[in-house]
């Protein structure tokens, strides 16, 4: 069960639901100490967890130390063809979304590190769209030496590729050649997306697809067959095509857009517009999702940045109004899992065996997706039994760091205020060394969200 919020808090997000009249974020700005605390987190992130091509490690020991996969490893699907447990299973997914921060790092104080090394990521995410041979195809992260990767992808992973570039192209760091690059990078890779219907290819002829945004959720109550949540189908092909509209200016990417917004997916009578306005409820940090209405917390906050993106690109007021109720609706949900943080003890002593090559005893011959995420799926529990305080971070750490995000992505100064204090005990709570998950790089998305949200007006 969520924790409860305090009384003041729920007058506040009732208010906002309500229909109360929204304003640019009025919350106090971050204080010294957040500061502090971020500046560390960002030093650790570039210490232990950024690749040498730009991409991100999951996990790794205390002193750096990273347990790649061999290129015959990634070749053979071990321990799984999506790489899932292993240091390069989400490059495109916390790249993507940490690439937003260091823009608006950059953005507000000029700093040439912070430009560096949003190029850095830029690069790293269009490498990994150049190295598989399936049109469409994101590769996770790259093997010991940098050429071989997974087979499979996701939406997880191809939706926040999108969303990251959009931002570095639009922050003003790269020069026009720059810019048209990641543009037609983005528009080749949608593109063959759209003639697969929208779905995720793997890189290995008939080893089928893992997402689809046309369709939305294709599976049973309580199941994930490589498909999404509704929600997260909606919003994030929405934001593509919107998206490559305002890179492009071509009218047909616009026109989809609009023909798109009025569709209702399969297994549903609303609309993407209706599904984007009435947002998630996301289950509890250590919950099973019970797909296709809550999704967990840390996938899905990538899509309440996509309609963060939708409403700053739409110039209809009446649509521009509906996203953003799917933005209060996402922050409300989202914020009584914030002080969940106080459960994360920084002296715990739980291990953490970095060394994922035990998961090759379940190892079997994967032909298709679908037995690729059983074999994956049973790999889980032995992973974590290997591995406790990986699971420690993540309902601790993770997870109230990923709902502090989906909150300030609102903007809407009401909901912020209620969670200011839990957000800003929450930024300073964390060791950030002591912690072996990269996953405190959403310190800095919030921090920067924030930053930029309390920003004055320009004249």
């Amino acid at each position: 069960m969520p924790p409860k919020l305090s009384p003041v808090a729920l007058t506040a997000l009732s208010l906002t639901i309500a229909g109360m009249p929204q304003h640019p974020t009025a919350a106090q700005p971050p204080t010294p100490d957040e500061t502090r605390a971020v500046d560390r987190a960002h030093q650790e992130i570039w210490r232990r967890f950024i690749s040498p091509h730009g991409t991100f490690h999951d996990y790794s020991g205390l002193d750096g130390t990273v347990l790649l996969p061999t290129a015959e490893e990634c070749a053979a699907s071990k321990p799984n063809a999506l790489g899932w447990w292993t240091p390069i299973e989400n490059g495109p997914f916390f790249g993507g979304l940490y690439i937003d921060a260091l823009c608006r790092r950059w953005r507000l104080t000029q700093d040439p590190g912070a430009a560096k090394r949003a190029r850095a990521i830029a690069a790293g995410l269009l490498r990994l769209a150049e190295a598989g041979t399936t049109p469409g195809f994101i590769a996770r992260g790259f093997a010991d030496g940098g050429s071989g990767h997974f087979v499979a992808s996701s939406s997880d992973q191809t939706y926040p590729w999108f969303y990251g570039l959009w931002r570095y192209a639009t922050s003003g760091l790269p020069d026009s050649a720059e810019r048209q690059r990641v543009a037609a990078a983005m528009e080749r890779v949608a593109r063959a997306l759209q003639a697969n219907d929208w779905k995720m290819p793997c890189d290995r002829e008939d080893f089928g697809h893992f997402g689809h945004w046309s369709g939305g959720f294709a599976g049973t109550r309580g199941t994930l067959s490589g498909a999404e949540p509704q929600f997260d189908a909606a919003a994030r092909l929405l934001f593509v095509l919107r998206a490559l509209h305002s890179l492009t200016g071509d009218p047909r990417w616009l026109d989809l857009y609009h023909a798109t917004l009025s569709e209702a997916p399969h297994g549903t009578d609303r609309t993407r517009l209706q599904i984007c306005s009435q947002g998630v409820q996301y289950v509890a940090p250590g919950q099973p999702p019970r797909y296709p209405e809550s999704p967990p917390i840390w996938t899905s906050a990538s899509s309440q940045a996509a309609l963060r993106a939708l409403a700053e690109m739409e110039k209809d007021d009446g649509i521009r109004a509906q996203f953003q109720r799917g933005l209060d609706a996402n922050a409300t949900s989202a914020a009584p899992f914030i002080p969940r943080f106080r459960d994360y003890d920084n002296e715990n002593t739980l291990p953490f065996v970095i060394d994922w090559r035990p998961l090759n005893d379940l190892w079997k011959p994967q032909a298709e997706i679908g037995e690729a995420v059983q074999l994956a799926t049973l790999q889980y529990s032995a992973w974590n039994r290997q591995s406790p305080r990986r699971v420690a971070e993540a309902d601790a750490m993770r997870d109230p760091l990923f709902a502090a995000w989906i909150v300030a992505l609102s903007r809407n100064g009401h909901i912020i205020a209620a969670a200011r204090d839990d957000i800003a005990a929450a930024l300073t709570h964390y060791q950030w060394e002591k912690l072996h998950t990269c996953l405190f790089f959403m310190a800095e998305c919030v921090y920067w969200q924030l930053r930029e949200g309390v920003r004055p007006s320009a004249p």
